[in-house]
């Protein structure tokens, strides 16, 4: 697992959080499509739409576990764009709202195996 460096703003891509206190890894897809996937140990649990604002950095959610409510979300960019921590603008979605506030992740890659050496 490698971490790559993009350009600043830009939340598509696959992303992983560490492990929580009980050893449990929350990880998410943001599609091109505009859709997002988040899982808990490779495990989907939810799905939805998002879009987001690069001037402003604001992320947009609507997924299937919520009822239909929406939330907004700042993104906050770190680590030269490889990392975000997400704060809470508004979200009447208490689960969701306790599960994001607050949680970083990182930018995953995953090492190309045809550049890899070998003996």
């Amino acid at each position: 697992m490698g971490f790559a460096f993009i350009k600043a703003g830009k939340i598509t891509g696959r992303w992983e959080a560490s492990p929580s206190p009980a050893g449990n890894i929350t990880a998410a897809v943001f599609r091109e499509d505009s859709s997002f996937e988040g899982y808990i140990n490779k495990t989907l649990f939810v799905s939805g739409t998002y879009s987001f604002s690069p001037a402003d950095s604001v992320l947009t959610v609507n997924d299937n576990g919520c009822n239909g409510l929406t939330g907004f979300y700042k993104i906050l960019f770190f680590s030269k764009s490889d990392s975000l921590r997400f704060a809470v603008i508004r979200d009447n979605c208490e689960e969701r709202k306790q599960e994001m506030e607050g949680l970083i992740m990182g930018r995953i890659k995953y090492p190309q195996f045809n550049n890899i050496k070998q003996n």
